[in-house]
């Protein structure tokens, strides 16, 4: 329950925050009202991951296993010996962990790519797959079926 009230906090803290931005004329305004709230750019991506990790009760090695990655990704990405993970590694590694939709969107964002888009059929295919739970070779079949790359380089 503790990780929820986390993950929930977040979406609100964001919300909020983007509200407060709307209603700035600077940055420097901006920055001023909100300084303590920007992110630490060491391994924030590493510390958000972390935390789905705990969520969903997972281990490092298995996670990077179930994404199609050498076994020590997922942790090289947490220790931050790992700090610029791709896009389609951080979607294969949110499907491994059974994360949902909302997480996936922030763990994107959260690391500087861009989140999926309903307007992109190759995103709505991997959205989809989230929604419906769908394993990273399900999501990656019908990718390849509609003639899309895969998450997964397969030999």
């Amino acid at each position: 329950m503790g990780n929820d009230r986390f993950f929930m906090s977040r979406r609100l803290q964001s919300i909020t925050l983007e509200s407060m931005l709307m209603g700035c004329d600077t940055f420097e305004e901006f920055e001023r009202k909100v300084t303590d709230e920007f992110l630490n750019e060491e391994n924030r991506v590493g510390n958000y991951l972390q935390q789905l990790v705990w969520k969903y009760g997972a281990d490092n090695a298995t996670v990077s296993q179930k994404a199609g990655l050498h076994k020590s990704y997922v942790g090289n990405i947490i220790n931050g010996k790992k700090n610029n993970p791709g896009r389609d590694v951080l979607i294969a590694i949110c499907l491994a962990l059974g994360a949902d939709i909302d997480e996936v969107q922030y763990l994107l964002k959260y690391s500087g790519h861009s989140p999926l888009y309903v307007r992109r059929k190759r995103d709505v295919i991997i959205w989809f797959g989230i929604m419906k739970g769908h394993s990273i070779e399900q999501v990656d079949q019908v990718l390849f079926e509609k003639g899309y790359k895969t998450l997964i380089k397969y030999d």
